[in-house]
């Protein structure tokens, strides 16, 4: 899985240089009492800065100017490996916290993931966010998947278990940063929240999205990143959950058409993939199992490929050899695009499901979540 990381607030605050202080900021960290060759990484989101610290019975220090407050990173790299190297590891020692000019002392027993940071108010805000959301998806999904040993983490009975974890949980964390926003709508936090939720991906109910952002200060609103945010919303109310799924007439592989609304009455889900990616072979296994188990109800799913023109022979060849049964559509030239459009601009492979009323039920999901919510919607 790719490593996930936290957002970057890409000129958060407009006017920028009236939230930065012009003196500078000053890291002054120790983690117990690591020498040479033990180094630290220090990562500015903001700049993309890179610097790093020798540790000398424990101790580091960073010292810079940032015009901008944003996240940063600090990497423990135990064994001087390097930068690269340790990146590549599942279990990364790493801390995240929130960067501006200020007299900062990170205080770390045995590792950095278990280290304080103080000094800095805006980051003492932060934190008292992330502690009221539930913490970062990162920290859940490194937490989960060390409970259990490594040679299990590819195994199906994990991921389903794993999917269906971690789909709980951000949907418990975006309910709680809707209510951060609301009981906070002049912090800055409450802005991160917003952008966080749309570059998550997790911006599945979008009426509530955008009410959360109608409730924020306009100051906010105002800002670069506001209005970013904003566009990015109105955007992505096209095709969301409880509004009409808009029609289409795309072509399965005999190039008959194929249209949404004659579907009318059952539920339906939408499942948009290309072919060639491993990731996209297993959600078609767990797809199949999907359409096994809800058979004899009033279930189906339509495949729509988002492959280019160029492909169309391979997605033909695909759909053929692997016998997937369930509705298989590809547009002539940009149909498919198109239709994801319609959508809101989708990824590869997600799933929407279509109540039998033809509104958007569900948006945004892989096959474990989609079967996790099917059981609901199946009872």
């Amino acid at each position: 899985m790719k490593r996930i990381v936290l957002s970057l607030l890409i000129s958060i605050v407009g006017a920028g240089a009236v939230l930065a202080q012009q003196k500078g900021f000053t890291i002054k960290g120790k983690i117990g009492s690591l020498n040479a060759p033990a180094k630290v990484y220090f990562v500015s989101h903001e700049t993309k800065t890179l610097d790093s610290a020798i540790l000398k019975n424990g101790t580091f220090q960073f010292k810079g100017i940032v015009k901008k407050p944003g996240f940063a990173d600090l990497s423990l790299d135990r064994y001087g490996v390097g930068k690269d190297n340790i990146d590549l590891e599942n279990n990364t020692d790493e801390l995240t916290f929130f960067l501006d000019n200020s007299e900062i002392t990170v205080n770390a027993q045995d590792s950095l993931i278990r280290g304080k940071v103080t000094g800095s108010k805006r980051n003492d805000q932060y934190m008292a966010y992330d502690k009221y959301i539930g913490g970062t998806v990162t920290a859940a999904y490194k937490n989960y998947r060390n409970r259990i040993s490594p040679y299990l983490w590819n195994s199906y009975p994990f991921t389903k278990e794993f999917d269906e974890y971690m789909y709980r949980f951000k949907t418990r964390r975006f309910e709680k940063q809707l209510k951060f926003i609301d009981e906070n709508p002049e912090s800055l936090f409450s802005l991160y929240a917003l952008t966080d939720i749309i570059s998550m991906g997790f911006d599945k109910d979008m009426s509530k999205t955008g009410a959360a952002y109608r409730s924020m200060d306009v100051k906010l609103r105002n800002t670069q990143e506001g209005l970013r945010i904003g566009r990015l919303i109105q955007i992505r109310s096209q095709g969301a959950v409880g509004t009409m799924a808009p029609d289409f007439t795309l072509y399965d592989v005999n190039h008959k058409p194929v249209t949404l609304s004659a579907y009318r009455g059952s539920y339906v889900v939408l499942y948009f993939w290309v072919t060639g990616n491993d990731l996209i072979k297993a959600e078609n296994y767990r797809m199949s199992k999907a359409s096994g188990l809800y058979k004899n109800k009033k279930f189906k799913i339509i495949s729509i490929s988002l492959d280019p023109e160029k492909k169309k022979r391979v997605w033909e060849k695909e759909v053929r050899e692997n016998n997937l049964p369930w509705v298989q559509v590809w547009g002539l030239k940009s149909g498919p695009l198109a239709t994801t459009k319609l959508y809101g601009n989708l990824g590869t492979p997600v799933s929407i499901v279509v109540d039998p009323d033809g509104k958007i039920a569900l948006k945004d999901l892989n096959s474990h979540e989609l079967q996790y919510q099917l059981a609901e919607y199946m009872k």
